[in-house]
């Protein structure tokens, strides 16, 4: 009985520890998207997760370290959630697979359109945070993108760049500005008719690459 109460006292530190973590974490992947790291103080990031002073830095070390989770975090979530597919995709002839590919990052923007915010953020000057997210996530998936997409259209080097960011921004841009696109055209953007409709005319875009 004792064993078991110096059990549950030790794990509920921790829990509250986590639950902290995981505080900080949501709202730094939030406040970064939306504000940019700069407009972002580590104040700002406390007081949204409604935790104490000083927890950044207890929990992650510094603003800059809790920037680098965030960021991770959303890869992570990207990652995840192309990993899931990954069978499905396998099976499937060259042209199906890149329509897969591209159908599946449209409804993980709709999902997460906060990955995308970050970016437009982050893409926008050279900076230590742009530079990591390149050399750590950008550059590796582009390369395995580059391999896919090369099976059926056989783009050159020059082409796949407008490629890239035609799939990269297309796929993901409405859904970014989801609060325009209410006020502009009265549309809810998780409304599945409007992410199945994007999803296919980007598959119609992307892929009519292929006849040129």
């Amino acid at each position: 009985m004792a064993a078991n109460l110096s059990t549950t006292r030790k794990r509920r530190p921790q829990e509250r520890a986590e639950s902290t973590k995981r505080k900080l974490l949501t709202v730094a992947k939030r406040l970064f998207s939306e504000r940019g790291f700069d407009a972002v103080t580590v104040r700002d990031l406390e007081v949204e997760a409604g935790v104490q002073r000083n927890l950044v830095s207890y929990h992650f070390g510094s603003k800059d370290e809790l920037w680098k989770a965030s960021a991770s975090r959303l890869f992570g979530d990207l990652n995840e959630f192309n990993a899931a597919r990954r069978d499905v995709m396998k099976d499937l002839p060259a042209r199906e697979r890149v329509a897969y590919m591209i159908r599946s990052y449209v409804r993980f923007a709709e999902r997460c359109p906060e990955l995308n915010r970050l970016m437009l953020h982050e893409g926008k000057q050279d900076s230590w945070r742009l530079r990591w997210i390149v050399d750590e996530y950008l550059r590796p998936g582009a390369q395995k993108m580059r391999a896919l997409v090369d099976e059926e259209l056989a783009l050159s080097d020059d082409a796949f760049v407008h490629w890239y960011y035609l799939f990269v921004s297309g796929g993901a841009m409405m859904f970014s500005m989801a609060p325009e696109a209410k006020i502009l055209f009265g549309i809810d953007l998780h409304d599945e008719e409007i992410v199945r409709r994007h999803a296919d005319m980007m598959v119609d875009v992307l892929l009519s690459v292929a006849k040129r």
